[in-house]
């Protein structure tokens, strides 16, 4: 597949990153734990509902044949599922789970993670690839772009 732009990072790269960072400050900081067992329990329903919204983004993606990783030419705009509702199922999926993991490990250091993520896909990957999608896209992608909201 072409790449449209050699990206130094990935964003699975970024929330595993993110992930690691978040264990780490509830295992060396805990007295910055703030949510006790077992109501940190809460936080794995949340990281399975933000991995079921990404992973099921990725099917419709592997569905329509177009690639999932930023810098690779997107062949298709999906437009089904949860894209009714964001443009970016995916990233909004990894920072939910990233927020789930951040109430299972408890620490206040951790509820960082989410917020980063959430920024640096809002700031650097997401208007990367709108852009993109206009371009290869046009009227098509403006339209949806239109219709349905960046994140929620």
């Amino acid at each position: 597949m072409e790449q449209t732009k050699k990206l130094p990072i990935k964003p699975p790269h970024i929330a595993l990153t993110l992930l690691f960072l978040s264990w780490l400050a509830s295992y060396k900081f805990p007295q910055l734990n703030v949510i006790d067992k077992p109501y940190n329990k809460i936080g794995i329903i949340i990281l399975v509902i933000g991995l079921s919204l990404t992973f099921y983004s990725f099917y419709l993606f592997k569905k329509n044949k177009t690639p999932i990783l930023p810098g690779k030419k997107p062949t298709f705009v999906v437009i089904e599922g949860p894209y009714n509702f964001t443009r970016n199922p995916m990233y909004l999926g990894v920072s939910t789970a990233l927020l789930g993991a951040a109430v299972y490990f408890g620490n206040l250091l951790s509820f960082l993670s989410p917020i980063i993520f959430f920024l640096v896909m809002n700031y650097y990957f997401v208007p990367f690839e709108e852009k993109l999608m206009e371009n290869l896209f046009g009227k098509k992608y403006l339209s949806y772009k239109k219709q349905v909201r960046r994140w929620l």
